[in-house]
């Protein structure tokens, strides 16, 4: 039989209850374990990101604009503390006036348990006018930084900002040609003189992505010939200026005389450069060495022949009685039957080349001839190039020359000097279309 202890066991029952309860208490109060709370700050609407970027860029009137936004609220974030926390916030700004800054709070009492605190840095009616007149690039900076008391929180002050980039103010001078800055000039060499009417003659401007503050002189200079021709060169105006505040000087043409291609009786090829350079006591205007040049491809070619987009009024059509055509397909005889346009009676091939000749049966003197196209489903059938022979006896030819065509009706062919002529000779090579398709030829001269 047992004997039991009331009153020890009583006691040993209290003391067990307290050993317990002095463990839970100390569990709930034992903060040693509590973790270093490093807060952050974050910017509304990025997502999460401490930093945004924006670029401030100058317009073609030299207004400054920028591409979002400067004016922002900040977030301040940390794990939720056993006690109060007091966050000092500071304007943290680089390069922006004071006085254009405005902050909606320097001091947020964040309770224990709570998490956030928010407060807005503001550019002052969003103006940025105030950089617009600091030429050189130049990096803007506005946003907080703060520094928080509390239970184990990182001492550190932390920041957040939007950084703002302004480039540098430049006006950059370009050429812009009228039909690019690359052109083909083609002239045509025959007994001893350049046969083309038109002069070797350009038209181009010098403008500005930006407004100057003074006035930009131009200063041209051509590379490609012999000093001695230089004197050939003529600009129009010959004092070319881009006012202050203007965007563009006025049209300037630049030539030269065909003198340069009179030295020999040989085919040559000239690459003639016109390079800009610019002359201003404002620092901002520079030239675009990308886009600063001319190129003026020159080709001198022995021919007879120029291509024209009309027949020359003064041309008078010779009759087509009693001719005949040979052709390298078909039957070449509806090229003389008068139905001609872009509709009459055709002769046609899928081929990339089609010739015919022409027996006029007794000479001639040609001053030019025409030749008109087929209008077909995919477009007009005209030649990417056109070959032009004549011949006294069929046997011996002689090449007036060759010309590049474009894809309209008629092809209207110039002889430089009169030809005397029985046979004329077409050779015709590529397409713009599924064929080369002809309907009428025309010979434009005088009976000898």
């Amino acid at each position: 039989m047992k004997v039991y202890n009331t009153p020890f066991l009583f006691i040993l029952a209290l003391a067990t209850l307290f050993t317990l309860a002095s463990c839970q208490d100390d569990e709930a109060l034992d903060l040693e374990t509590f973790p270093v709370n490093q807060p952050v700050i974050t910017i509304n609407g990025t997502e999460g990101a401490s930093k945004a970027e924006l670029n401030a860029i100058y317009k073609s009137d030299g207004t400054l604009e920028l591409d979002g936004v400067v004016s922002r609220t900040y977030t301040f974030n940390f794990l939720a503390s056993p006690e109060d926390a007091t966050v000092t916030f500071d304007v943290l700004s680089t390069n922006i006036p004071k006085e254009n800054i405005e902050i909606s709070s320097t001091k947020a009492i964040i309770p224990a348990g709570a998490t956030t605190a928010s407060v807005t840095v503001t550019l002052k009616d969003e103006d940025f006018s105030f950089a617009a007149s600091n030429y050189d690039a130049v990096t803007y900076e506005l946003g907080v930084k703060a520094n928080v008391e509390g239970y184990k929180i990182g001492t550190e002050a932390i920041e957040s900002k939007v950084v703002i980039k302004k480039e540098a103010y430049i006006a950059s001078c370009s050429i812009v040609g009228s039909n690019g800055n690359t052109t083909l000039f083609e002239r045509a060499y025959s007994n001893n003189q350049i046969m083309n009417p038109d002069p070797i003659s350009y038209t181009f401007k010098v403008e500005l992505d930006k407004p100057a503050r003074k006035d930009i002189r131009i200063n041209l200079t051509t590379t490609g010939l012999e000093d001695k021709f230089m004197k050939d060169i003529t600009v129009t105006p010959a004092e070319i200026i881009i006012p202050a505040g203007e965007l563009s000087s006025e049209d300037i043409t630049w030539g030269v005389t065909d003198d340069f291609l009179l030295q020999t009786a040989e085919e040559e090829f000239y690459v003639l450069k016109v390079i800009a350079s610019v002359e201003s006591e404002d620092p901002v205007a520079q030239i675009n060495e990308k886009k600063n040049i001319l190129i003026f491809n020159v080709n001198k070619v022995l021919t007879n022949i120029g291509l024209l987009p009309d027949k020359i009024a003064s041309w008078t059509s010779l009759s087509k009685s009693g001719w005949s055509t040979t052709t390298s397909n078909g039957n070449g005889q509806v090229l003389i039957d008068g139905s001609g346009g872009d509709e009459g009676s055709d002769i046609y091939t899928s081929n990339d080349n089609f010739w015919f000749i022409v027996d006029m049966q007794t000479e001639k003197t040609l001053n030019g001839l025409g030749v008109d196209y087929y209008y077909n489903y995919d477009g007009l059938s005209a030649p990417r190039n056109a070959t032009i022979s004549t011949s006294l006896d069929n046997t011996t030819w002689e090449k007036q020359g060759t010309k590049e065509t474009p894809q309209v009706a008629s092809h209207y062919f110039q002889l430089y000097e009169p030809v005397h002529a029985r046979y004329v000779k077409v050779e015709l090579s590529g397409k713009y279309g599924s064929y080369l398709d002809l309907t009428e030829v025309y010979m434009y001269g005088s009976e000898n």
